[in-house]
């Protein structure tokens, strides 16, 4: 008999991501990496999916203007992490499609993204385009710019 697992997806503080944001997306690099300058500013939201009350997947959203789109109401997302064990199961899925959701309701218009490579799919498949080159990101890696319209 398999049990259910409980499955939430919430808004959360910057602090409670950063653990995730650390083993997936800073491994091997000081904890202070976590902290984006943006994390406690009025406007900008974290959102988390939450597994038996485990964060398996996050993502931060703040108001940011593009260089490369003209949009009136723009938000960048940064941030977006799935713990290893959880990847390929809809957690992260979900947790974009409500956050299109709270996007809406903050009437943003375009969403854009640094995307590393072995995120680009991921993001097509839930409505991003790429705009211009291949570019590298220094200690992280190299990154496409991603958006799409809300």
């Amino acid at each position: 008999m398999k049990t259910q697992l409980q499955v939430e997806i919430n808004k959360v503080g910057a602090e409670k991501i950063r653990p995730l944001r650390h083993s997936e997306l800073r491994k091997g690099q000081d904890f202070s990496t976590t902290s984006y300058l943006k994390d406690n500013e009025e406007g900008t939201f974290h959102m988390a999916c939450n597994v038996d009350d485990k964060i398996v997947s996050c993502v931060t959203f703040y108001a940011q203007t593009s260089m490369k789109i003209k949009s009136d109401n723009p938000y960048r997302l940064r941030g977006m992490a799935t713990d290893s064990q959880f990847q390929r199961k809809g957690y992260a899925r979900n947790l974009i499609v409500e956050s299109f959701k709270e996007l809406k309701k903050r009437d943003c218009d375009m969403v854009w993204c640094n995307a590393r490579l072995v995120a680009v799919n991921f993001y097509k498949s839930v409505g991003f385009k790429i705009i211009g080159e291949l570019f590298d990101i220094e200690a992280i890696g190299p990154h496409y710019y991603m958006y799409k319209e809300i």
